[in-house]
C-alpha cells in the first residue's frame, strides 16, 4: 500500500526532485512548488517514513510528513531552522540542561574499591592480571613482594 506524502525542504533543494522521483509512484510522480529557498512537494511512494529520512540523508533541512498516516513524520532541521520554527524549544532545552546540571551535581561519587591483599600468591596473581604493570599495587602489596625476596 502506498502512502501520500508532503515533504518541505528548507535551503539548498538541488536534485530533490530526481531523488524523489527516484522513490516516488511512477504514476503520479512528484507535485511541487520550489521557490527561492524552500521546495514543498507531494507524492505517492512505497517506502515508509523512515525509510525516505535515510534515503534523503544527504539533504540538509527538510520535514516530511504521512499524509495518510497523521501520526508519521520525520523533522530533520538544524537547530537555526528549528528554533525559528519552534521557539519554545529553546527554553525547553534551557530547562533541560539545568535539569542535567542539577542531577550532575546530586550524583553520589563512587569510589572505586582498590583490591588489597595480604599473601605473595595471591599479589602474584593481581600483577598477572594486570600485565605485571606494579602500578596496579598498593604500597602494603609493594612490601609484602619485597619482603619475601
Amino acid at each position: 500500500m502506498e502512502s501520500r506524502f508532503l515533504i518541505i525542504v528548507l535551503g539548498s533543494s538541488n536534485k530533490i526532485e530526481e531523488n524523489l522521483n527516484n522513490i516516488a509512484s511512477s504514476e503520479f510522480g512528484v507535485n511541487y512548488v520550489d521557490g527561492n529557498g524552500i521546495f514543498i512537494g507531494t507524492f505517492y511512494s512505497p517506502f515508509t517514513t523512515s525509510e525516505i529520512t535515510e534515503f534523503l540523508i544527504d539533504v540538509q533541512a527538510f520535514m516530511i510528513f504521512d499524509i495518510t498516516e497523521n501520526n508519521t513524520y520525520s523533522v530533520n532541521l538544524p537547530s537555526k531552522y528549528f528554533k525559528g520554527l519552534f521557539p519554545e524549544f529553546e527554553e525547553t532545552l534551557d530547562i533541560l540542561k539545568q535539569d542535567i546540571d542539577l542531577i550532575i551535581k546530586k550524583k553520589p561519587k563512587y569510589k572505586k574499591e582498590v583490591e588489597e591483599y595480604d599473601n605473595v600468591d595471591d599479589i602474584l596473581d593481581k600483577l598477572s592480571r594486570n600485565n605485571y604493570d606494579r602500578s596496579c599495587l598498593t604500597e602494603k602489596e609493594i612490601k609484602i613482594l619485597e619482603s619475601n625476596q
